[in-house]
């Protein structure tokens, strides 16, 4: 939904474009540029998203021989291509060092090419926080945190189960139980642009 509707990209940009996307999970994102004719390299750690993400070209692309998948951290990632469109959604926040992994995916950009990011900003983190915080003060242990995430974020939880094929219990423990997460603020993020002589075309 989010991507093939409310970003509004043309799909003109990415026909017969080479493309990168850094953390591309089980690739149910990246399958959109694949089908507007990017030829995709998808970067990825976890073993088992790496495997769905060809399944999911496989099913959902006519031309899924064309597209690579590299099983690789994105600090570990090497490679003497440069990219038309550098692509990374929800991803940098779980990492150590957000500004290095940007930094890192704007590496690999041609000169005139598209960089796409998304994350979370600081003060929807810190929503997540507060909330994560009353979970663990009223919770003993992994069950109780279901239900009391439950009783108090039901909403949340609807909302986020609404646009993400993942079970209720999977989403509370992305979102609250173990999280990960270093969101950068907006001022943060203009500011890697302007290091990495990027410059901002627009944003959602």
């Amino acid at each position: 939904y989010m991507y093939h509707d409310r970003l509004c990209f043309p799909p003109k940009m990415f026909d017969n474009q080479s493309l990168l996307d850094f953390g591309a999970g089980t690739g149910e994102n990246t399958v959109y540029f694949g089908n507007w004719g990017a030829k995709c390299t998808l970067v990825e750690m976890n073993n088992k998203a790496h495997e769905i993400s060809k399944d999911i070209f496989a099913k959902y692309t006519k031309n899924a021989n064309e597209h690579n998948f590299v099983l690789s951290s994105i600090f570990d990632y090497e490679s003497e291509e440069k990219y038309d469109i550098v692509h990374s959604r929800g991803v940098f926040a779980h990492t150590n060092d957000p500004r290095a992994a940007f930094s890192k995916l704007a590496s690999f950009l041609k000169p005139g090419g598209y960089l796409i990011y998304g994350d979370g900003n600081k003060s929807g983190n810190f929503q997540n926080m507060l909330q994560r915080m009353i979970i663990f003060r009223l919770a003993d242990n992994w069950d109780d945190m279901v239900d009391v995430a439950e009783l108090l974020f039901k909403e949340d939880l609807d909302r986020a189960q609404q646009f993400a094929n993942r079970t209720r219990r999977c989403i509370i423990f992305d979102k609250w139980v173990v999280p990960r997460l270093t969101n950068p603020s907006v001022s943060e993020v203009l500011n890697w642009f302007a290091e990495n002589n990027i410059k901002l075309y627009s944003s959602y």
